[in-house]
């Protein structure tokens, strides 16, 4: 029951805050995310096998739907960084935002329908918190976006549909084929035959790959970025992009693995285009966040290169990865809040100089970009190290070109970092320096990172002991 009220806790909290009156929203809903941590922390010390700890209860049987949870090696890091990061999202809002009341409700209710998506074991519960979360994220684009906000909501929808379709049909194909006996649960459409593999593995990537996004697929992602609120784009950034890796992941490895297997030659080469055009991209890019948006580009296609190669190594440095990205490109719009709160501009060719009225900012912000680029003993380092040994194996030439991104990381942001914090002063007006709330808020993904970086086997532990029983 704790997995239900775990999921739950979110979803009536934020409808909850849909009644309230703006002046406590924030701090109910900060309090309400962390309350949901806690309850995640005591699950996953609960779970005592790789198989999980899991809730099942028949719903519509007839289409092989069930009410069916479970939180083990393949989800147990998104899952517990969800409400962290929704934390550190609503915090780090805006004072000047217009009705934040519904600001916060609706990004609790997206955080909910993202717990869902990380901790279904039913094929339609998954499709169905997948097509979930896009209404609040829909809502807080259109409603709370600097500028163009329908229209980008409209792209984003858009492109979304496009997906989402033909992954509707597939799961109701899968529902009735004659190998899946009806039955909608990971645990039994492992014995779908290869051929109906093949053909009905399509749908779900398309809506995958859009979802991450990858290259070509990734029209929605420089417009979203670039319009959204900044907290808003911190989960958008950090978790929902994950639903479409970890879409790849769970039902790539579990539903379709033989499909999976014989399309991984050219998932590579997606993956290996969406790396080396994310970093030329973000290396010309002049506004703070293209070049994140880029970035962000850049490392999902990594992420999708350590899954694509079907190795233990690669894939589970793809599972480490994901956490990895999530807590540095969320603390990077984090920084990216923090300034424009102050009303400081988006080009970067307006800065320079920054570190000498705000140390703090330039101290911390240093930590996210070197932990966005791989630094040794952050974050993204031993994701990256595995998904490039795992990939090597089958792809070497491949695997070079990868590289390249990744020395094309350091140059993108460490010219971000240089251009906003060092050299002669910008052409804005001097802001205050961060307060020591703000610098908490930072610290939080600085300490994920470290933890990832220096401890990196107490993480990837039980996303390896789930593949083992894939690969």
């Amino acid at each position: 029951m704790i997995l239900n009220l775990f999921l739950a806790l979110p979803v009536v909290s934020g409808l909850a805050i849909y009644f309230m009156k703006d002046k406590g929203a924030r701090a109910f809903g900060a309090s309400m995310a962390i309350l949901q941590l806690l309850l995640g922390i005591e699950l996953a010390f609960q779970r005592g096998t790789p198989e999980g700890l899991t809730f099942f209860s028949p719903w519509i049987p007839e289409l092989g739907l069930n009410w069916s949870l479970g939180l083990g090696g393949a989800n147990v890091l998104l899952v517990l960084l969800t409400p962290i990061i929704t934390a550190l999202a609503v915090l780090s809002m805006g004072k000047n935002i217009e009705r934040p009341a519904g600001f916060v409700a609706s990004l609790l209710v997206l955080d909910g329908f993202l717990c869902g998506v990380f901790l279904a074991q039913n094929l339609g519960l998954f499709y169905i918190f997948f097509e979930a979360m896009l209404l609040p994220a829909l809502i807080l684009i259109g409603g709370w976006s600097r500028k163009d906000g329908p229209h980008t909501a409209l792209k984003f929808l858009m492109y979304t549909l496009v997906g989402s379709l033909p992954m509707l049909l597939g799961v109701l194909a899968l529902a009735f084929s004659p190998g899946a006996g009806a039955s909608l649960e990971f645990a039994d459409l492992g014995s779908v035959s290869p051929h109906t593999q093949l053909y009905l593995f399509f749908p779900f990537l398309l809506a995958f790959l859009i979802k991450m996004p990858m290259v070509p697929l990734h029209g929605w992602l420089p417009t979203l970025y670039r319009n959204a609120p900044a907290s808003v784009t911190v989960v958008i950034a950090a978790l929902m992009s994950k639903a479409g890796t970890y879409g790849l992941f769970k039902v790539g490895l579990t539903v379709f693995p033989d499909a999976l297997r014989q399309v991984s030659g050219t998932l590579v080469i997606l993956a290996v285009a969406s790396i080396l055009y994310g970093a030329f991209a973000a290396l010309g890019a002049d506004s703070i966040r293209d070049i994140l948006a880029y970035s962000s580009l850049s490392h999902i296609g990594m992420i999708a290169l350590g899954i694509a190669s079907l190795t233990l190594n690669g894939a589970s440095g793809a599972g480490l990865q994901m956490a990895g990205h999530a807590v540095a490109t969320g603390g990077l719009f984090l920084v990216v809040a923090f300034l424009e709160a102050r009303g400081m501009p988006d080009q970067i060719r307006r800065y320079g100089g920054l570190s000498t009225p705000m140390p703090r900012l330039a101290a911390l912000a240093l930590f996210l970009t070197l932990a966005s680029l791989g630094q040794p003993g952050l974050g993204s380092f031993p994701g990256e190290l595995f998904i490039l040994s795992g990939s090597w194996r089958f792809f070497p030439v491949l695997t070079v070109l990868a590289c390249l991104g990744i020395l094309l990381a350091a140059a993108y942001l460490l010219r971000w970092y240089q251009r906003i914090f060092t050299g002669e002063e910008g052409t804005y007006r001097i802001p205050v320096d961060l307060s020591f709330g703000e610098c908490t808020l930072l610290i939080v993904p600085i300490g994920l990172s470290l933890a990832m970086g220096f401890f990196p086997i107490y993480f990837m532990t039980p996303v390896q002991a789930w593949l083992e029983g894939m690969l």
